[in-house]
């Protein structure tokens, strides 16, 4: 399913019918409420998955790939490059599965050793891996830890997410299953909007006076 039609769906379901110009609830607060609806529905995917089989992970449906992202130097030994999103609250790092890193040439590397905070702060007490760069995320940046000069590469990441947030033509990364969670979220938020009263007053007060 595309992004469009899914916030054309919800949208038609507010509204009744077509949506009017003046509609208040857009597609791009849609899409924003989408984007969030997204890692509510991976987290019950984790949470099911672990009580079906006493492992927890996310399916591969809810993962994608994030090709060519460009690597800056942040200290020595160490470069970072932006994710496309903050990565979900699953596990330590569950939320980001693999990182890989391709020269001009398209080479590409093995995939880095994702760290935990907790294993950031021990790492330089640890033996070097041999082939591989030691990775973290924070936030929206991921940090890769080797004495490899990194200026010649660009990192693909892979990671749970729903798809290109950015692009309503892209297709949402969400197996149609757990469409449904995403729709009675979004809904729940637009209704709550839609009960709030109108403020008809331009008095410079803010108390509500409705029409």
């Amino acid at each position: 399913m595309l992004r469009i039609e899914l916030i054309e769906q919800l949208r038609r379901q507010v509204y009744g019918d077509f949506p009017s110009d003046e509609a208040t609830i857009t597609n791009g607060l849609v899409n924003q409420y989408i984007t969030q609806g997204c890692g509510i529905a991976a987290k019950q995917n984790y949470k099911e998955n672990y009580q079906l089989e006493g492992v927890g992970f996310v399916n591969n449906s809810f993962h994608t790939t994030f090709k060519g992202l460009q690597i800056t130097k942040d200290e020595q030994f160490l470069y970072k490059f932006s994710l496309p999103e903050i990565p979900l609250g699953i596990g330590n790092v569950d939320g980001i599965a693999r990182v890989l890193f391709k020269d001009d040439n398209k080479n590409v590397s093995l995939p880095g050793v994702i760290l935990s905070e907790n294993q950031v702060g021990i790492q330089r007490q640890m033996r070097p891996i041999p082939n591989k760069v030691l990775c973290y995320p924070e936030g929206i940046f991921c940090y890769a830890i080797t004495p490899i000069i990194m200026f010649d590469y660009t990192a693909s990441v892979t990671m749970v997410s729903g798809g290109d947030s950015t692009n309503l033509d892209s297709v949402l990364n969400v197996p149609s299953d757990y469409i449904n969670i995403i729709v009675e979220y979004v809904k729940a938020q637009v209704a709550f909007q839609r009960a709030q009263p109108v403020d008809a007053a331009s008095d410079g007060l803010d108390a509500v006076r409705t029409t």
